[in-house]
């Protein structure tokens, strides 16, 4: 949503609070809403406000909302890499899916994102075991983290070559790659799944980028507005932002807050899958400890979704819960033949 707008809102709010005598505690009260939220709200300051908090708001007021459902929400933001089980394709399904409340949002396997740019929640902790791919997410909560990590990608632009991009992959392999600047790790991070083969992510057992390049003549890092859309995003937001063990990642959700595990998906009996994301295997042990997870935050009173592969040993895992069945398309594979139909879970605890 345009700042203008969100502007506009928060003086209309304002205002109407202080005709009618109300504190920003006791309006708070009354819509049932953190006061600090509401204070964001009347500075226009929150980018991903939903149409119904604004409604609560309107209504403690004793005034109409006039726009319809949706009107409030911001421009649709978007992943700004493409990633292997990225959920762009399923996001309806994922929706219609969703508790219609909720207090934190959880994303262990945050990945591209998708999910998380979609619903815009105000307060969220992100987590992944990639760590140049979280580098990017920090630099998008920071003015001039941010700054550097655009002038990274322009740079990347305009040297941009075959043998360019050869010399970037291999910068892991160089001593001190871990030491440099946040903004370079998440520019070279954009810059090889813009320039690589079929924006495929792939390291190898010693965890080194090992894509082969896409041969272009020229390449585009960042849509400039969606980038720009996606830091004023997260400099609104409250984000937790952390890298480990889905575990840990989850370690403090509350009932009623709201976890959603996006793994690497069990593997096919019959077809090649892809989920080298890291160069850490995320087998059959792992689907178990997963899932194991999910039932102690299910048993919390924490609200909980699963994507995952149709496979019968997560039909198994996950027995007890609800279990449907999302059709969708594999879209990354480095094989033509190895993207196509499949069909996928949609794990939850929770009409």
């Amino acid at each position: 949503m345009p700042k203008e707008q969100l502007e506009q809102i928060g003086r209309t709010i304002r205002d109407a609070r202080n005709e009618k005598g109300l504190s920003q505690e006791e309006l708070s009260e009354m819509a049932g809403i953190d006061r600090a939220q509401l204070s964001r709200i009347e500075k226009g300051a929150v980018l991903g406000v939903s149409y119904d908090t604004i409604a609560k708001i309107f209504a403690a007021l004793g005034m109409n909302l006039i726009p319809q459902k949706g009107e409030l929400r911001m421009d649709k933001l978007h992943p700004f890499v493409k990633w292997a089980g990225g959920k762009t394709q399923l996001l309806d399904a994922i929706l219609s899916h969703m508790p219609k409340s909720f207090g934190r949002y959880y994303e262990p396997f945050v990945g591209g994102g998708a999910l998380l740019l979609r619903i815009q929640p105000e307060t969220f902790s992100i987590n992944d075991m990639n760590d140049e791919l979280l580098s990017v997410y920090r630099c998008l909560c920071d003015e001039e983290l941010f700054s550097r990590f655009k002038d990274e990608l322009l740079r990347h632009e305009g040297n941009h070559s075959e043998e360019y991009y050869y010399q970037i992959r291999s910068l892991d392999k160089e001593p001190g790659f871990a030491e440099l600047p946040i903004w370079v790790h998440a520019g070279r991070m954009v810059y090889l799944n813009k320039a690589c083969f079929n924006g495929l992510y792939r390291v190898n057992a010693k965890g080194y980028f090992n894509v082969p390049s896409g041969k272009k003549k020229s390449v585009n890092c960042f849509d400039r507005e969606n980038l720009q859309a996606l830091h004023e995003y997260f400099m609104g937001a409250q984000p937790t932002i952390t890298q480990g063990d889905f575990y840990d990642a989850v370690r403090n959700a509350q009932p009623g807050d709201f976890v959603y595990f996006d793994p690497p998906y069990d593997t096919w009996e019959d077809k090649d899958s892809f989920t080298s994301y890291s160069k850490d295997e995320f087998g059959k042990e792992a689907q178990a400890r997963l899932a194991a997870c999910f039932r102690e935050l299910s048993d919390r009173g924490v609200l909980v979704m699963l994507s995952n592969h149709n496979t019968k040993y997560i039909n198994e895992l996950y027995a007890g819960f609800r279990i449907n069945v999302v059709p969708a398309m594999r879209m990354i594979n480095s094989k033509a033949d190895g993207r196509g139909a499949v069909e996928e879970v949609l794990v939850t605890n929770y009409e």
